[in-house]
């Protein structure tokens, strides 16, 4: 009789706790997976050019520009004036004439152009200049100052005077004047941001200013003081006047604008900016 075969190993099962902590591994397995391919699709690819957060560190660039390199042309730039010729002024011939005291200067035929006078005081009083028609009948007064005094200021006619024919000088001390054309105004130059002088003068503007730009206008005198602006066809500008003070202001520069009269009879300083 053949033997039985021998029995073969025994099956057991797994035992309760095994099966449950082999299903709560493979659960967190499948959990950890699933974060994972969320985390992913949320944040989607690197974008460089979104905003930097407050945490973020962003690379230095390989390539830095310095600022003498760079060419682009600033937002605002006040446009340069243009250059040119000196005005075409009438050009008659320079009077003058010297004294002591009073006297009625003949001017050799009355004109009715607008004319630069030069005039000189050494006397410490006042001193007074009117100008009067060929008739004679009345007079407009141009000057009225304390002595000793130098300047120059425009000698025109007036709606009530339209000629000038005689100067009348009033005053103590010596005296000296001069009656020149246009022509003899101080030269602004174009390459010239800024003119400063002192006491009355005539400026001629050798460019021409843009419509109303700004004129930067001080004075460190403590009397009257004033600019007026002349165009080529005779207006008159009054641009500032000021009386008893330091002032640092600026004014319209009209468009058209050939000469700048500035009247400071004390001598005080002034500076124009353009």
């Amino acid at each position: 009789m053949t033997a039985p075969p021998p029995p073969g190993p025994t099956s057991r099962g797994l035992s309760t706790g095994t099966l449950i902590a082999l299903g709560g591994a493979g659960l967190a397995t499948v959990f950890l997976v699933l974060v994972t391919i969320a985390a992913f699709l949320w944040s989607g690819p690197e974008d460089t050019t979104g905003p930097l957060t407050a945490d973020a560190s962003p690379t230095a660039p390989e390539e830095t520009a310095e600022a003498d390199d760079v060419d682009a042309e600033p937002t605002e730039r006040r446009e340069a004036p243009e250059t040119v010729e000196p005005p075409a002024f009438p050009e008659p011939e320079t009077l003058s004439m010297s004294g002591t005291g009073d006297l009625l200067v003949d001017l050799g035929g009355a004109f009715e152009d607008t004319r630069i006078l030069s005039l000189r005081h050494e006397g410490e009083g006042e001193i007074m200049v009117w100008m009067l028609e060929s008739d004679r009948e009345t007079m407009n007064r141009v000057k009225w100052v304390e002595g000793p005094y130098e300047g120059r200021q425009l000698l025109r006619p007036t709606f009530s005077h339209e000629e000038i024919a005689y100067l009348s000088i009033q005053t103590e001390g010596d005296w000296e004047f001069l009656v020149e054309p246009l022509t003899a105004a101080v030269p602004w130059e174009p390459e010239d941001d800024v003119y400063s002088g002192s006491g009355d003068e005539v400026l001629q503007l050798w460019w021409a200013p843009n419509d109303m730009d700004n004129l930067g206008i001080s004075y460190e005198g403590e009397s009257s003081f004033s600019v007026n602006g002349h165009t080529l066809d005779g207006f008159v500008d009054p641009m500032l006047s000021e009386y008893g003070r330091p002032l640092d202001e600026s004014a319209p520069l009209r468009e058209g604008t050939v000469l700048l009269e500035v009247g400071a009879h004390d001598g005080g300083d002034w500076t124009l900016t353009r």
